[in-house]
């Protein structure tokens, strides 16, 4: 009796065991299986065909959005292939502050897509590299902005991409104001025609100085035909259109002081400088004029100096760049004090011409202490050295108690 309790106790134990193990092997089929079809996607079936598992699989179109970065050799190749651009200019889009610190992060490729398919072109890319660097969404709402404005060319307006949203809504909510009341359709081309000048290079300086394509149409009008009428050079109105804000009977006022002092080169920074500097400014013009006299020319006015032909003075002027650059009241002063006090030659002076560009107060001091020593140079050159080479050569002459012979300068 005890003896069948017990099989019917082990019966029992073995159909438990059977119940809960069957569940488990189920499982680990289940799992290999999948693992299985995963491992080996490219499986055929008997027919040739790919199995139900590998129809049914998970894939998921790859789209171009959901990238969160771009590598540099990707990037570099990306604008190789569109643009074909140059090793420098490629340097030039790479080392851009913005594009360095965004590529990590961005898929610029994706901008530059855009951008391209905008119809924005290679030069812009080179010229404003931070284009890469703008948010896709955004880029999306500040195209749409431009596009509502009457342009040529988007690339004449591709500066002003790097304003924010509301700025660039601002803006061409201004510029569209005045569609109708220009021929041009807005202020960037009104510019451009007025100063013959590219639209885009017209929108390059613009965009720094916002100012302009909002301040009142009539002031600027009146403004830029002030401009226009003293032969301000259109690159340096556009340099400099801190002018613009002052009242045109100023600018006028100031343009016209300018002209009257014979001013060869009239400057936008002449009407909005302190009066003390205009003043100095137009006094030396006048000094200049006045030691020119009958010369028309600094070259002209050192030919007769020096003895020379205009060819020969241009010649001599060239062997030291510098010298064009250096007004002609101290190129009179330094001659004077050469040629009639320290009883140089004009082949002397012709031989070295940096001598006009060095500082009349130190020439005359060094000459001094080398008269005090018993020294004449022979050429004018030591005169010109810096301070140390100058020293080492008055320490030299002193040293071999004053033979000039024995004493090398340079």
């Amino acid at each position: 009796m005890i003896r069948s309790l017990l099989r019917s106790f082990e019966t029992a134990l073995k159909l438990h065991a059977g119940l809960n193990m069957h569940p488990m092997h189920c499982s680990r089929r289940l799992l290999f299986s999948q693992y299985e079809n995963r491992a080996s996607p490219s499986r055929l079936t008997s027919s040739g065909t790919l199995g139900s598992n590998e129809a049914e699989n998970d894939y998921v179109p790859y789209r171009q959005d959901r990238e969160t970065g771009t590598k540099t050799r990707v990037l570099l190749e990306a604008l190789r292939e569109r643009f074909r651009f140059t090793d420098a200019e490629l340097q030039k889009i790479i080392s851009d502050e913005l594009v360095h610190r965004c590529y990590r992060g961005r898929s610029l490729t994706l901008v530059m897509d855009t951008l391209q398919l905008e119809g924005v072109s290679r030069r812009s890319f080179v010229e404003y590299p931070w284009l890469l660097s703008l948010d896709n969404k955004r880029l999306e709402l500040k195209m749409q902005l431009l596009k509502s404005m009457d342009f040529k060319d988007i690339n004449h307006f591709v500066p002003f991409l790097r304003l924010t949203v509301p700025r660039l809504r601002k803006l061409v909510g201004a510029l569209n104001s005045e569609r109708d009341a220009m021929p041009q359709r807005n202020r960037v081309y009104y510019i451009s025609e007025k100063l013959d000048v590219s639209p885009d290079i017209v929108s390059k300086y613009l965009s720094k100085r916002l100012f302009i394509l909002e301040m009142p149409f009539e002031m600027f009008e009146k403004n830029l035909q002030h401009m226009i009428d003293y032969n301000v050079s259109p690159i340096n109105v556009l340099k400099d259109l801190w002018a613009f804000r002052y009242t045109p009977k100023s600018v006028q006022l100031r343009l016209e002081r300018a002209k009257r002092a014979k001013k060869d080169k009239i400057m936008p920074w002449m009407v909005r400088c302190p009066e003390p500097i205009l003043q100095r400014s137009l006094k030396l013009s006048l000094d200049e004029l006045k030691v020119l006299g009958e010369f028309s020319s600094v070259v002209e006015y050192l030919a007769h100096r020096l003895g020379f032909s205009t060819s020969e003075a241009k010649a001599i002027m060239d062997k030291h760049p510098q010298v064009h650059t250096v007004r002609v009241t101290k190129i009179k002063e330094v001659l004077d004090y050469l040629l009639d006090e320290a009883q140089f030659t004009r082949f002397e002076v012709a031989q070295n011409p940096r001598i006009l560009c060095h500082s009349l107060k130190t020439t005359k001091e060094r000459m001094e202490e080398l008269k005090s020593h018993g020294c004449r140079p022979s050429s004018l050159v030591i005169l010109c050295r810096s301070r140390r080479e100058y020293d080492k050569f008055l320490q030299n002459w002193i040293s071999h108690e004053r033979n000039p012979q024995s004493v090398s300068e340079g």
